[in-house]
């Protein structure tokens, strides 16, 4: 036996495949060996991988969002001033209504949603360029109703200024700490897979992006339903803005700038194609580690910050090429 033929016994078409599925643990794990062989016991302190963990779940939740789109085989990017407008609108509520009124910034979130799925489905304008105009517009609102300042949120300990806005909620800075965001961020992982993986709600999500013919076929009214996933979308980018608004201890008209990048790439970085058809909540949780242990462990290793952007891109690539089944991609544009 030659050593060619060997070799293709060995990488036969369904142990290539196999390996696919495994890209997104193992890129992971030699993400977490390279930075523990660069930093040591730097890198991996307690104290380092709480911070990791606190500051994963806003980007999870927001790949979340990212991912119900990305498997219709639409893509939002809209979501980072998205996260802003809600945040800064439970902040009003707060300020307004009390504790309750945090609410209004989940449904901030499924109203932009809304209005991205009205206008892709009515209109039929592609979600690329509806997102974009959404994007520009929706974060102009913020910085209009804001007017430049933030809405802080305090945890009664310290009095602002006249010209400062905040809200007394010690109870939310609680939520933005370790352990309790680790927690919030895994209850929302374990329903959103149950959605996801278990209703006919996340099948038919998977069945639009693979073909959205077949649906129109059995009676299914594509147009309501696209609405229904920007919407759903949008309101777990609600949730993660008041999740951030919670860990970051203020609503900022900056928030969430080119957060939109970071959720597809955690995305794409799970294996899901963001041509549809396919997707997986839990390589998109190790797609949105891989991002925050990457940025941590290169800021650890003294790497500046344009470097681990390029360093980034190029893992993206990488996993993005290795991911990918050319076998089901006739065209690439």
């Amino acid at each position: 036996m030659t050593e060619t033929t060997a070799s293709r016994q060995i990488l036969t078409p369904k142990r290539v495949e196999m390996l696919r599925e495994y890209v997104p643990f193992i890129a992971i794990a030699l993400v977490i060996l390279m930075f523990w062989a660069i930093s040591g016991d730097r890198f991996m302190s307690m104290r380092n991988w709480t911070f990791i963990a606190q500051q994963t779940p806003v980007l999870m939740l927001l790949a979340f969002a990212q991912l119900m789109v990305v498997t219709t085989g639409s893509i939002d990017i809209s979501i980072g001033s998205s996260l802003a407008f809600s945040a800064f609108l439970g902040a009003l509520g707060m300020l307004w209504f009390g504790d309750a009124g945090l609410i209004l910034g989940v449904f901030a979130g499924g109203l932009v949603g809304m209005v991205n799925g009205l206008i892709i489905s009515l209109l039929k304008i592609p979600s690329f360029v509806t997102t974009l105009a959404m994007l520009i517009i929706v974060r102009a609102v913020v910085i209009i109703v804001s007017d430049g300042t933030a809405i802080y949120i305090t945890d009664g300990s310290v009095s602002g200024g006249t010209n400062i806005s905040s809200v007394t909620a010690p109870w939310l800075l609680s939520m933005g700490k370790f352990p309790a965001i680790f927690i919030i961020a895994a209850i929302v992982a374990l329903l959103t897979w149950i959605f996801y993986e278990k209703t006919v709600f996340g099948q038919q999500l998977r069945a639009v992006g693979g073909n959205e013919k077949v649906l129109r076929l059995v009676g299914i009214n594509v147009t309501t339903f696209k609405i229904k996933v920007f919407a759903a979308a949008g309101l777990m980018v609600g949730l993660a803005a008041c999740v951030n608004l919670a860990r970051a201890g203020a609503a900022t008209p900056q928030a969430g700038l080119m957060i939109e990048l970071d959720a597809i790439a955690a995305v794409a970085l799970g294996g899901t194609p963001l041509t549809g058809g396919y997707g997986s909540v839990v390589k998109t949780i190790i797609g949105a580690f891989t991002l925050t242990i990457v940025r941590n462990g290169l800021t650890i290793a003294g790497v500046p910050p344009s470097w681990s952007q390029v360093a980034l891109g190029v893992l993206l690539i990488a996993a993005i090429a290795i991911s990918l089944n050319r076998s089901k991609v006739d065209v690439v544009k």
